[in-house]
């Protein structure tokens, strides 16, 4: 923070002035950025939809191991008879049933290239699920570093209107005494007039800048958030090759990619099993009457054992075409998984750059700021002391309004690309992505 008691006194000042004409918010929440990221994380839509895809994958998986295992069926039907074929039957109604156990014993390989699929797809939404939380604690990080900025410029503008306000009852007892000419307080005027200006655009930013915040984090918008943190720097210790190498070891979107890759292999593999054979086995029971389960028609008494094959030998190249749509559907997944690579190397060198520039200007502005608020204190002297004019007074003020916010602005740009930067090197949320890593690794082993 750049100012003390006194100015966040008249900064709260302004904030009520501001707002008082507005509607009174429900609720004052003081949050951290911690907490408004755990709040985000529990409430956030995009979490919940991507939640639901997982579940989704999760059912299709089950569905898909179902797939194997036996299936019984029950068939009925009940007739009014007649006819010469009925005519040794001595009622009226004539009912079936039928009980049909079955188990696929060879499917061409469809059945385990569907579980396989069904599984990878399943690791894709659980990845994509913690890529989406990641994506969240990014954009709610940014959020409140907006608040910040915007909080701490509101400060900068308040205090330059504390300083100007200040300046022109000096310039107006001068003029009162003869000392400056009129023109001195028109100028002094205009200045104070702009800088209200600016300190109401800055009130309003801010305003904005919480209600965003509290859409992404799920609170009502009217909310009064307060930020407990503040603009800060802290060192960034790793270099580029190692947060490279950190992503490619920790993204998960990336996983991501290659999991679908190797489903769209699968897929590919299961639509083959329409060239091959397929068997099953089958017990069937079937019994008739003249009431639902009555047995009393010896015709209909039956029951039934072994197994069926069937093999499209002739399809008119359906099969064919599917196989082909599938591989185009691999060839596609591969690029996609090339064209993530390359995007992940280029969002985390982005990030890193970004990071280290803003840590060199947090630097240089500090050593211009500290310049501007020694220029401008000496040029207060000097105009006390009749040696200095006016418009060099109102040219150091701007100046130091500057400053401050250059000074500002590269604190603000360190934190949001550190955040950019964590989000692009795969800073894990909940989930460790380790084991998918190794489980890719297995899978290619055994190519």
């Amino acid at each position: 923070m750049i100012l003390g008691k006194k100015q966040a006194g008249a900064l709260a000042l302004a904030l009520i002035l501001y707002c008082s004409a507005g509607t009174i918010s429900a609720e004052h929440l003081d949050i951290s950025l911690d907490e408004g990221i755990h709040m985000a994380l529990e409430r956030n839509y995009s979490i919940e939809e991507s939640a639901a895809d997982l579940d989704s994958a999760y059912w299709g998986f089950r569905e898909a191991r179902r797939g194997g295992g036996p299936t019984l069926s029950w068939t009925t039907d009940g007739n009014r008879v007649g006819g010469k074929a009925y005519e040794g039957w001595p009622h009226d109604n004539l009912f079936n049933n039928k009980l049909s156990l079955s188990l696929p014993v060879y499917t061409g390989g469809k059945l385990e290239n569907n579980i396989k699929s069904a599984r990878l797809g399943l690791s894709s939404a659980e990845l994509n699920l913690e890529r989406t939380k990641q994506n969240v604690r990014s954009t709610v990080s940014q959020d409140y570093f907006v608040i910040l900025k915007c909080r701490s410029e509101i400060e900068v503008y308040q205090e330059s209107v504390n300083n100007l306000q200040a300046h022109l009852d000096n310039v107006n007892a001068k003029y009162r005494a003869g000392v400056v000419p009129q023109k001195d307080i028109l100028s002094s005027e205009v200045s104070l007039a702009q800088e209200k200006q600016n300190l109401v655009s800055a009130v309003n930013d801010f305003q904005v800048a919480v209600a965003t915040f509290n859409n992404d984090v799920g609170l009502p918008t009217d909310t009064e958030t307060e930020p407990r943190d503040d603009l800060s720097y802290e060192t960034y210790d790793r270099q580029l090759t190692d947060c490279e190498d950190y992503a490619l070891l920790h993204r998960p979107d990336l996983f991501q990619k290659e999991y679908n890759l190797r489903q769209k292999k699968a897929e590919k593999e299961a639509a083959k099993s329409g060239m091959r054979p397929k068997v099953d086995v089958a017990i069937t029971r079937s019994i008739g009457g003249d009431s639902a389960f009555k047995t009393n028609m010896d015709s209909s008494d039956s029951w039934t054992a072994g197994f069926s094959a069937s093999w499209n030998i002739f399809d008119s190249q359906q099969t064919d075409a599917q196989v082909k749509q599938k591989h185009a559907a691999v060839r596609r997944a591969e690029a996609e998984l090339k064209d993530k690579l390359a995007a992940v190397k280029l969002e985390v060198r982005s990030a890193y750059l970004n990071l280290r520039a803003a840590e060199e200007n947090i630097k240089t502005m500090k050593e211009a700021l500290d310049k501007a608020q020694e220029d401008y204190r000496i040029e207060i002297v000097r105009y006390n002391a009749g040696v200095g004019t006016n418009l060099e007074v109102m040219d150091t003020e701007k100046k130091l309004v500057s400053a401050k916010g250059d000074y500002i602005s590269a604190l603000y740009k360190y934190n949001v690309s550190k955040a950019s930067l964590d989000t692009a090197m795969g800073v894990p949320v909940d989930l460790d992505v380790e084991p998918y890593r190794k489980a890719l690794d297995e899978n290619k082993k055994g190519e």
